[in-house]
């Protein structure tokens, strides 16, 4: 929901019984009023009926049809006043009459009552009329409200909304900085000042952190390979006894181990530069491939394998990019896995599920896609296979999870379309 949205929903339940209130206030207000000049009325209507009995002049007829005059024996201490409805066999309907009685002095001498009451019924219409007209008024001045605030928020809210675009469009490793939109509101400056200061910071950062990895994964390629030369020279020196052999054979290792850090920073920063295009990948005959060169180890550790296929996959990635993670996975998920346990992997129509066993993890699963996070410290992986699958997942727009329950790894790769 929009800021405009949320903004017009609080003033609607704010403003609905406001309208509601305010109307019935107004209502009860001009009744109040309307009461009063009634009684007003009624008792100078008493205060002439009780002068005429004193001075003996008898009781005026009335013939008004909407006012009513009766004398009662009776006592009474003081006025008092009520509203009723009273059947109009003209109309056929009962019509609001206001009724004051008064103490008053018969004729005779005895105490008595006089009712007095008049209809109120062109009151009452003119009480709904103008509680109606207030009604009316309120909503009219909230609506009137909501369409100035829209219209004052979409434009004073403008430059905002273009520099959202903006940094949507933003790309770290793209062509630069957007620009924003010019605006003579201070807080939106200021916003875009910042912005266009961080992305800039940004792009800097990432560009600098690029060529480093380059410029490094470049240089250590030359002392990798003087190494490898003088290793092999090593190896085949006839004086060479079983101490110096296992020497040479660890530093080997160490020298592959360097050789597979290295690659994988510059298909790390290839991946980056999106140097590759997508395409169609049999993910079922790539997984397949996969295994067979991981037949050795499979066998070794007895894993039960199983690769099942419910629909052709639609995820679609450069070959070798598809290669990459189906090799990584699958190394990652033998190589950690327990002595005769599983590997299953299960290709759908939008998603690859790699599920295996393993001891149960220490660390939580997402740190593993961090470049060089290890699960296991005493592992002699260099640590970057799930971040270069994480890369490339993040590059091609694909959901990556890991969870761990109880020593069952899943690995899921699942597209959004």
């Amino acid at each position: 929901m929009k800021l405009l949205q949320h903004t017009a929903r609080y003033q609607l339940l704010l403003a609905v019984p406001l309208v509601l209130i305010g109307t019935a206030i107004g209502y009860y207000a001009v009744q109040h009023i309307v009461n009063e000049e009634v009684d007003e009325q009624l008792y100078h209507h008493a205060a002439v009926v009780q002068d005429r009995s004193r001075q003996g002049l008898g009781i005026m007829p009335n013939s008004a049809p909407d006012q009513s005059l009766s004398i009662a024996p009776g006592s009474l201490s003081e006025a008092q006043f009520s509203d009723t409805l009273i059947y109009n066999s003209i109309d056929e309907e009962d019509l609001p009459w206001r009724i004051g009685r008064f103490p008053i002095q018969m004729a005779d001498g005895r105490p008595g009552v006089l009712t007095l009451g008049r209809a109120t019924v062109e009151f009452e219409d003119l009480i709904e009329a103008i509680a109606m007209t207030m009604g009316a008024m309120l909503l009219l001045l909230f609506l009137g409200s909501i369409a100035l605030n829209r219209w004052m928020n979409r434009r004073l809210w403008e430059p905002f909304h273009s520099t959202l675009a903006a940094t949507q469009r933003f790309q770290v490793d793209g062509p630069g900085p957007p620009p924003f939109a010019t605006t003579n509101v201070d807080e939106f400056r200021m916003m875009n000042d910042r912005l266009d200061a961080m992305m800039k910071k940004m792009r800097t950062d990432f560009i600098a952190q690029k060529r480093f990895s380059e410029q490094a994964a470049h240089e250590l390629q030359t002392p990798l390979a003087i190494m490898q030369g003088k290793l092999d020279e090593l190896i085949q020196h006839p004086g060479l006894g079983r101490e110096e052999a296992e020497l040479i054979d660890m530093l080997y290792r160490a020298r592959e181990r360097m050789g597979r850090t290295v690659a994988n920073m510059l298909l790390l920063a290839r991946i980056g530069n999106q140097e590759f295009a997508p395409a169609e990948v049999d993910w079922a005959a790539l997984f397949t491939d996969q295994l067979q060169a991981l037949d050795d180890l499979i066998a070794q550790q007895q894993l039960h394998v199983q690769l099942k296929r419910d629909h052709r996959c639609r995820i679609r990635m450069h070959p070798a990019l598809a290669e990459l993670i189906a090799a990584n996975l699958l190394r990652n998920a033998v190589q950690h896995n327990l002595q005769g346990g599983h590997l299953n992997i299960r290709i759908s129509e939008t998603a690859l599920v790699i599920t295996n066993s393993g001891p149960v993890l220490e660390v939580d699963p997402e740190s593993l896609f961090d470049r060089f996070a290890k699960g296991d410290p005493s592992s002699s992986g260099a640590g970057l296979g799930l971040s270069m699958v994480k890369e490339v997942c993040d590059q091609a727009g694909l959901e990556l999870q890991y969870t761990d329950a109880g020593g069952t790894h899943t690995v899921v790769i699942r597209s959004h379309q």
